[in-house]
């Protein structure tokens, strides 16, 4: 059930994605949230038979989930502009079908909140990143096509913060389970932490853009399209296996 039921919300968003495209929006927005309902299910399941203890490399399940979910609003009002972002939700939720890397054993020493919290702050940290860089994606090319920016530089701000707030709570959460666990709060020779850290420095240096003045507001969206690759190439992709048809172990 775990499987068919992700596999169908993966059916059930790219169906979606296709209903914008064609206009068809309440049809598009009843199949988005049936996705996602089928999606939540999934992921409550894998969670439900692991917990207490968290097993390793389900980022890609729960990443199009918090996607949708925070870019549903925004989405529902207006799918054919906003159809990039059930375009993404379509591309990660495949990607996780097709590529799964969960078939390895949790490890017992995940059994502390701080390890769940660390793993959950990071994965809503990743789709808000994600969702910034689509935000400015259609900010500015949409605006050159369209005339009108179907996101403002405040959208883009905002989902940069939330992310900053989660990727930071995150990190802060790792670092306790990591000094709790092996007595050091940074692992330097495991590449995610190593990852994790460039990727709030990133940030942090883009909150800071306003303060260098060669830095033109208009030009601002480019840093956040850059900082979404950063985060799909270094933070979800080796969240990912090798190729494997659904169901085949």
């Amino acid at each position: 059930m775990i499987q068919h039921s992700f596999l169908l919300s993966a059916i059930f968003y790219t169906l979606s994605f296709g209903g914008a495209i064609a206009g068809k929006k309440h049809l598009s927005g009843i199949l988005l949230i049936a996705g996602l309902l089928a999606n939540a299910y999934s992921i409550g399941i894998r969670y439900w038979l692991t917990f207490p203890m968290l097993p390793l490399y389900q980022g890609p399940f729960f990443l199009p989930f918090f996607i949708g979910i925070f870019s549903f609003k925004a989405v529902w009002n207006d799918l054919y502009k906003r159809s990039n972002i059930l375009l993404i939700i379509s591309v990660l939720t495949w990607a996780a079908v097709f590529f799964p890397n969960d078939h390895y054993l949790p490890f017992i020493q995940f059994k502390t909140i701080l390890s769940h919290l660390f793993f959950l702050f990071g994965v809503i940290g990743r789709a808000f990143f994600i969702l910034s860089g689509v935000q400015a994606y259609l900010c500015v090319w949409k605006r050159k096509t369209d005339g009108i920016a179907a996101y403002s530089l405040q959208d883009i701000r905002r989902s940069v913060i939330w992310g900053y707030l989660f990727w930071t709570l995150s990190v802060f959460c790792g670092a306790i389970w990591s000094y709790m666990g092996w007595g050091s709060p940074v692992v330097w020779d495991d590449p995610i932490i190593v990852t994790a850290m460039a990727t709030w420095l990133y940030y942090s240096l883009y909150l800071h853009l306003h303060l260098i003045s060669f830095v033109n507001i208009k030009n601002r969206p480019f840093f956040a399209v850059a900082g979404a690759c950063w985060v799909i190439a270094f933070n979800c992709l080796p969240d990912m296996g090798n190729f494997m048809l659904p169901g085949i172990p």
